[in-house]
């Protein structure tokens, strides 16, 4: 009896390794197929479920013995080292299979909540795993409630958790239409039973007592679990090999989908390019014909440009020739350097030809100055000028007048006459506005008369003689005063309220500084704010310069009035003349 029963125990061992020794071939195959299809495609399921088949299948090929009885029989580090790597492959295989779950079911795009449910239990088992490495590394144990909370947690979270935790989300992609996920739901529901059913025998070997059971039996106690790994790589290839012709055809889908939009994209762009042709064609018609019409304004407005620039230069030039004439019949400097010793004239036209006008002359022991701003600048202002030197020429030259008054007199009346002014309403209102000054050499004295137009008279402070002045200075400074005679409030020409010119005259002493000019100088806009000059500050001005000769003076001026316009424009003509007895 006993030895029957020791020769079927060996009979029976010997199937058993047989069987064993099948499903492990076969799970390693699986392993390196699905680790050489990661290498071809790179998708991630397959590097998981190679690494599950191959956790799972060291983890049962050590917990049967084989390791050590092949391998490591005898040596006593080795045993305790094969033991130790029991939970860190266990954990493995439960680890990689849910993480083949969370790709498979695609869960972190269809499903956050249970992404984070199935990271949470790989964390749990995560927490024993560096439980059990500090436990190595720094030998010792964790004894109490605490250990047995780890282990419970683990044992849960290896077991129970990877096996169940997936059903739901499998079940929820099957109802949105994901297919393959029929194949992950029955690979975990195959597990679970025949799992369940060798866990309950505690020797996974047969025994005395279970060699008289049924064959079935027999193979559903031993190798329950290895059928169930076994089932569950086939159905999970399957259902791998559903997923990726799924993926394959989704994207034929997509490449048609890609080619079609390309086809009608390639319609789209003929039709766009024909219609932009013919725009294009339309367009550049359009654009030659603008070219040839503006081509043509082109040559007419050069045409009228040249027309335009040779009636400017024949005006220019006959303005330049005007300005020739006008400089011609104003008194040459060669003419008053011989009438007068100390003496300057700036003038400053705004234009090429001047409204304004100075006038000059000695007749018998007189000297007579003018300086005159007529209506206007300009040619306008030229024509009146040479309109008022014939007046003056005229005048002074039939008849001896000695006074200004009634130079002036005259003036507006044959002005008037020229001009055929009535004093109507509609009568032009040139006219001109006029200083004019005798000096009688001998007597010291001189004469004046304005017409809208003062006379400034500087005199040293060292030089006041007994009979001073009537006047009382306008203006003073440390060394010199400045007196005032004031011309009429009317011009030579027509006017609302004419009365006869007044006469004025004062006498003189050496070294007192004559002036008369126009309002060019005074009315020019300029400085910080381009306001104008004002009188106010012409006399301070003209005091300043009084220690200076009279051509510094005439510079000083100068500069000061340059300085005050900057950039502005000039607005009128300038004539300013300064006489030093």
């Amino acid at each position: 009896m006993d030895v029957i029963a020791h020769d079927t125990i060996v009979s029976h061992d010997r199937t058993e390794r047989l069987v064993l020794s099948g499903f492990f071939g076969m799970m390693f195959i699986m392993s390196c197929f699905f680790l050489i299809l990661f290498i071809a495609n790179r998708r991630r399921s397959n590097i998981y479920f190679s690494l599950y088949i191959l956790s799972l299948g060291v983890f049962l090929f050590v917990t049967e013995g084989y390791l050590e009885e092949y391998l490591w029989k005898g040596t006593g580090f080795l045993e305790e080292v094969i033991l130790g790597s029991v939970p860190f492959l266990i954990s493995a295989a439960s680890i990689f299979f849910l993480l083949l779950g969370i790709v498979y079911l695609d869960l972190k795009q269809t499903s956050k909540w249970w992404y984070r449910s199935v990271l949470i239990v790989i964390g749990l088992i995560g927490i024993r795993l560096v439980a059990l490495l500090l436990e190595s590394i720094f030998h010792f144990n964790m004894d109490g409630v605490l250990e047995d909370i780890i282990i419970i947690t683990w044992a849960v979270s290896i077991s129970i958790l990877p096996l169940t935790i997936l059903i739901v989300p499998a079940i929820m992609r099957i109802r949105d239409g994901f297919q393959p996920a029929w194949y992950f739901l029955m690979a975990n529901i195959v597990l679970i039973p025949l799992a369940y059913i060798t866990l309950m025998n505690s020797d996974f070997s047969f025994t005395v007592l279970t060699m008289y059971e049924p064959v079935l039996g027999k193979i559903l106690h031993v190798s329950g679990v290895y059928i169930a790994a076994v089932l569950q790589m086939l159905i999970f290839s399957i259902g791998l090999a559903q997923k990726m012709r799924l993926i394959e055809k989704e994207k034929e889908i997509a490449q048609e989908r890609i080619i079609d939009q390309m086809k009608d994209n390639d319609k789209l762009k003929d039709k766009v390019n024909r219609e932009l042709e013919g725009k294009v064609k339309e367009r550049t018609r359009e654009i030659n014909e603008q070219k040839e019409e503006i081509e043509s304004q082109r040559d007419e407005i050069e045409a009228q440009r040249d027309m335009v620039f040779g009636q400017k230069k024949e005006i220019t030039d006959s303005i330049s020739y005007a300005q020739r004439i006008q400089a011609a019949v104003l008194p040459h400097k060669e003419y008053l350097d011989e009438i007068m010793s100390d003496y300057f004239v700036f003038y400053k036209p705004r234009d090429i030809v001047s409204g304004d006008f100075y006038w000059i002359k000695e007749v018998k022991r007189s000297l007579i100055v003018v300086a005159a701003d007529c209506t206007g600048h300009g040619v306008p202002g030229a024509v009146m000028s040479m309109l008022g030197i014939t007046l003056l020429n005229e005048q002074l030259g039939k008849n001896k007048i000695d006074k200004p008054g009634e130079i002036l007199d005259q003036l507006r009346v044959k002005l008037k006459a020229m001009l055929d002014q009535q004093g109507n309403i509609h009568d032009q209102k040139d006219g001109l506005d006029m200083a004019i000054v005798i000096f009688d050499k001998e007597k010291r004295k001189l004469q004046f008369a304005g017409a809208n137009n003062p006379l400034y008279l500087v005199r040293n402070k060292g030089h006041i003689s007994v009979n001073k002045p009537e006047k009382d200075p306008l203006l003073e400074n440390d060394n010199s005063l400045l007196f005032e005679l004031k011309g009429d409030k009317q011009p030579i020409g027509v006017h609302w309220e004419e009365t006869d010119f007044t006469s004025q005259q004062l006498p003189l002493q050496k070294n007192d500084t004559i002036y008369v000019f126009t309002d060019g100088y005074v009315d020019q806009f300029g400085g910080e704010n381009r306001k104008k000059f004002k009188t106010a500050k012409f006399r301070e001005l003209l005091l300043s310069v009084q220690g200076e000769s009279m051509e510094s003076q005439k510079q000083l001026i100068e500069n000061a009035f340059d300085e005050w316009r900057g950039s502005v424009e000039q607005i009128d003509d300038v004539c300013v003349i300064g006489v030093r007895i």
